[in-house]
């Protein structure tokens, strides 16, 4: 059953992010199948198996939102590693990267993910959770088959994914300092440290490399290409043109924010993903924000609202 509220959202400590003011909050839960076949080969026997699981996740709805007339254009809003959708203390994730997109009079969506922390690292489970909110909140309220597509860091990667997954039901994406590779990226001698080189242990005593073997269900602690193969954005729809450069196909017009000054996330990983759409022929604006860490600022708000502006 959804609970609907108005109330001040939160963010990922439950703390209110007063600055936003009350909105109109809607939790529910969906089911999504989390169980994925990634090696046997036996014959003539069935090993597809429902193993369904639960998630969070959290809707938006803009003041103006109506049951009737003109569907209310929806944003999917992804959070990063730091976040997650809890409706017990109104947390909601990546919907506040979107807020004044839902003060213009768009919808946005966001859920907690595979793993209850939230952080599911973009893995294919997550997006399937994605897709199944996606489906419940637009057979259950006035909004867009059609949506947008917006993340910040940990949340771009997911972002990217959700829009190799589903090309046919994405707009146009905004990203603001998205993590676009889960491997190191050599780029003209300057290496830009993957989210599998994160080795450090966090306060649970995993550390994010470790994460990585988990989630994407690496049969050792070794690197297996296989099981990313569709979930590492900067490699997916990619090849090496005959200059030895990247080629990254993209099915969607993009948008990316990201400082000069980022430490977490490598600009100049950034700048070679962008130039790597570039070079397959496919449009992708890079807004690079000068002495600008891992932060949203609120030029990135306001900015994120015009570039959606141009498609609805």
């Amino acid at each position: 059953m959804d609970i609907q509220k108005r109330t001040v959202p939160c963010n990922h400590l439950g703390e209110p992010m007063n600055v936003f003011g009350e909105r109109n909050l809607i939790f529910f839960k969906v089911r999504f199948n989390n169980f994925r076949d990634v090696s046997g080969s036996t014959a003539n026997e069935v090993t597809d198996r429902e193993e369904w699981d639960e998630c969070e996740c959290c809707l938006c709805l803009p003041d103006n939102y109506s049951d009737e007339g003109e569907p209310t254009q929806l944003i999917i809003s992804c959070h990063g590693a730091g976040s997650i959708v809890e409706e017990e203390r109104n947390i909601v994730g990546g919907v506040s990267y979107v807020m004044a997109c839902v003060d213009a009079g768009y919808a946005a969506l966001d859920v907690c993910g595979s793993v209850p922390d939230g952080l599911s690292l973009g893995c294919p489970e997550h997006i399937f959770a994605l897709y199944k909110a996606y489906k419940h909140a637009v057979r259950n309220y006035n909004l867009t088959e059609r949506v947008l597509v917006a993340g910040a860091s940990m949340g771009g990667h997911t972002a990217m994914n959700f829009i190799h997954t589903f090309p046919s039901l994405v707009i146009a994406a905004g990203l603001i300092y998205p993590r676009l590779n889960i491997d190191g990226v050599d780029v003209d001698g300057h290496h830009c440290i993957g989210t599998w080189e994160k080795t450090t242990p966090g306060a649970d005593g995993k550390s994010t490399h470790d994460r990585i073997i988990e989630i994407y269900r690496f049969p050792t602690s070794d690197w297996c290409e296989a099981n990313t193969i569709g979930f590492n954005p900067y490699h997916t729809r990619s090849f090496i043109g005959v200059d030895g450069k990247k080629i990254t196909f993209v099915p969607c017009p993009i948008k990316i924010w990201q400082g000069t000054a980022d430490k977490t996330v490598d600009p100049v990983g950034t700048e070679e993903f962008a130039n790597s759409v570039r070079r397959a022929g496919s449009y992708i604006e890079l807004r690079k924000i000068e002495g600008i860490g891992h932060k949203i600022v609120p030029v990135m708000r306001e900015e994120i609202l015009i570039w959606f502006n141009r498609f609805i």
